[in-house]
């Protein structure tokens, strides 16, 4: 059986359960529905609803009424091919021949259609055999929340009128109608959960075909790490997946090193010394932190691929009276920490918007800054025939001349009077008022069009290779003769415990970077 497929049932606490059985049974809300399977009419859950808040009101206790509660059952992909309305009522009655409660189930596939998977709503209540009725023995007030209070003051403003929600129930009427016994306390419990993974896994093992899609219960005292599940709309998805990523990276590790020969016990050691202290460490400094914990992943992965590696290299070497490996060369162990799992780098930013913008905007600019030019010479060409003018003025018998030159001024300025005109309609004609508006939109365009242009660099980027890591083991079989005298006078240390020794002082360890480790003997 495949160590890592391990059952999934997860149960969550409903606040809405009308909705939310409408929820997993409309076929207009489901993209991929299969089956529904209910043992009880639809108005069950209207009764239900009504006394769980009924009840909770009375309670006086503060948060939202559990109304039901809800398991999602993942099956595997292979069961999709059975019946589906026998499937679901195969499963729903392993549910009901422990618990007599009402129930509705549904078949469901993700949008995907890679998670095959069964809602299953159910009551925490039996329903009563005889419906209770319970009369007033006197008048009963209740206030706008629904809870009894004593005197009929209470509800009533100064006029003498019920304040608005609050009621009267008169002497020999029905106060309170139960069709519903109180709630199983053990619904409430971990016992429940842990007892429902075993009772389904099993259910599901039951009809199965195929042995590698056989399941298995999470064991917390197992090697392996659980993943967990993503939900929908979901706001720490990518941190999430990176977590799974680095958790299914240590389970296959862990299979690696159980074949290469490790036993169960000092994999076990390994994720405690490398997963579970630096963890509840990290907890007691820095409190919860998922990047933190990520990082000791990471590490955790790195040390144990490390380890098949050394149980590899040493598979063959002699050894000495308590099993230690006898190395007549260094062995040299990578224990880089597991990258994390690549991004996709998706299609390469596109900057051919960004830079049409900026050439548009530009050969705007660039029509402005060309009139302006116009503009400036017909001043300057004014300016040398007032000059003229002047000079002309006084002198005799140049009337002629004079009114030469006035014409030409009086062109002139016709024509610096059209050049003004056409600058200020050269942005306008492209949306904008003035110079100031397209000089503000060229800035913007090249700011955005280095923005992209950053993002492309980044794309075109190769991908930075992790920094490598290393654990140099010192060859130790000439030291055999030494060791047994030792042994003899109790004075011996195994490798493992020498290599910790050196470890501490510093020696014989060749790191990249400083990193705790441990060798095999903490394992």
């Amino acid at each position: 059986m495949n160590r890592r497929n391990h059952s999934f049932v997860m149960e969550s606490k409903l606040h809405d359960v009308k909705g939310r059985v409408d929820y997993i049974s409309s076929p207009k809300r489901q993209e991929n529905l299969y089956a529904v399977f209910s043992n009880v009419e639809d108005s069950y859950w209207d009764l239900l609803a009504e006394q769980n808040q009924r009840d909770f009101a009375k309670s006086g206790t503060e948060g939202t009424c559990i109304e039901a509660r809800e398991l999602i059952i993942m099956l595997p992909p292979s069961l999709i091919e059975y019946d589906h309305k026998l499937l679901l009522k195969y499963i729903t009655s392993v549910f009901l021949e422990k618990y007599d409660v009402g129930c509705c189930a549904a078949l469901h596939h993700n949008k995907s259609k890679t998670n095959l998977h069964i809602h299953l709503i159910f009551s925490e209540r039996e329903i009563r055999q005889e419906v209770e009725w319970k009369i007033a023995s006197r008048n009963m007030f209740y206030n706008e929340k629904g809870k009894h209070v004593r005197t009929k003051k209470e509800i009533l403003d100064e006029s003498g009128n019920l304040h608005p929600g609050c009621k009267i129930i008169k002497k020999g009427e029905v106060y309170e109608t139960n069709f519903f016994q109180p709630k199983k306390e053990e619904f409430k419990s971990n016992v429940f959960l842990q007892n429902m993974k075993q009772i389904m896994t099993d259910a599901i093992n039951e009809i199965v075909k195929d042995e590698n899609e056989k399941l298995q219960v999470f064991q917390k005292g197992s090697p392996y790490l659980a993943t967990k599940k993503i939900g929908k709309n979901n706001p720490k998805e990518a941190e999430i997946r990176a977590d799974n990523y680095l958790r299914r990276a240590w389970n296959r590790n862990v299979d690696r090193a159980l074949l290469t020969g490790a036993s169960e016990a000092e994999v076990m050691t390994a994720k405690q010394s490398q997963i579970d202290e630096p963890v509840a460490e990290s907890l007691r400094e820095h409190g919860q932190d998922p990047k933190l914990f990520t990082g000791i992943l990471q590490k955790a992965v790195g040390y144990l691929r490390g380890f098949v590696e050394f149980l590899r290299e040493t598979k063959y070497c002699d050894r000495d009276s308590e099993g230690n490996p006898l190395l007549d060369h260094d062995v040299r162990i990578d224990i880089t920490p597991e990258p994390l799992q690549a991004k996709p780098k998706g299609e390469r930013p596109s900057s051919v918007k960004q830079e049409a913008e900026v050439m548009r905007l530009q050969q705007i600019l660039n029509k402005m800054k060309k009139q302006e030019q116009k503009i400036y010479a017909i001043e300057k060409a004014i300016v040398n025939l007032e000059k003229d003018l002047k000079e002309v003025k006084k002198k005799w018998f140049h009337r002629k001349e004079q009114k030469e030159l006035e014409g030409k001024i009086e062109d002139k300025k016709v024509q610096l009077e059209k050049a003004k005109t056409t600058l200020d309609l050269i942005p306008t004609q492209h949306g904008y008022k003035n110079a100031l508006e397209v000089t503000k939109a060229m800035k913007t365009a090249k700011t955005e069009l280095k923005e992209v242009q950053l993002a492309q660099k980044a794309w075109d980027a190769p991908k930075p290779e992790p920094e490598k890591m290393y654990l140099r083991i010192p060859a130790n079989e000439q030291n055999a003769e030494k060791r047994e005298m030792q042994k003899s006078t109790g004075q011996k240390k195994s490798i493992h415990e020498r290599l910790e020794e050196k470890k501490r002082q510093g020696q014989n360890v060749d790191y990249v970077r400083q990193r705790k480790i441990h060798n095999r003997d903490c394992l």
